[in-house]
């Protein structure tokens, strides 16, 4: 009786562990381009953050972040849930992978295209209070 009972119980938990692992997030091809203000000035890396905007009222999520070495165009494919998106640009000379007090930033919020693609982002670094 044990021994019929195996095989029907771990079929069923590696179903269960599949669905819960699958969410509705698919790959988004995200391109754009990050520069700056003529009075801003920067130094160092840009950190780009990704974030799926999932509803209304609801905080946007961090799905990704990379690193760009200086000013300049940038893709990347992203896994979102939502049918909008922000991305963050910031200039993080201290390295702490947030926008810090006196580092210059920016963010834009883009719509999802039908064939799951945004773009191209025009991202222009201003020196300004960090969002909360």
């Amino acid at each position: 009786m044990l021994r019929s009972m195996i095989f029907p119980c771990a079929a069923l938990s590696m179903l269960a562990i599949e669905i819960a692992g699958c969410g509705a997030s698919r790959d988004v091809e995200v391109t754009g381009n990050v520069s700056a203000a003529a009075t801003v000035q920067v130094q160092g890396p840009i950190l780009l953050q990704f974030l799926d905007v999932l509803a209304d009222g609801q905080a946007p999520t961090v799905a990704q972040s990379m690193k760009l070495d200086a000013l300049g165009a940038f893709t990347q494919k992203v896994p979102l849930e939502g049918k909008q998106l922000i991305v963050r640009a910031i200039n993080d000379t201290d390295g702490n992978g947030a926008c810090s007090s006196g580092e210059a930033w920016v963010d834009a919020k883009a719509d999802i295209s039908s064939d799951d693609k945004v773009g191209p982002v025009s991202l222009a670094l201003i020196s300004a209070e960090c969002a909360k």
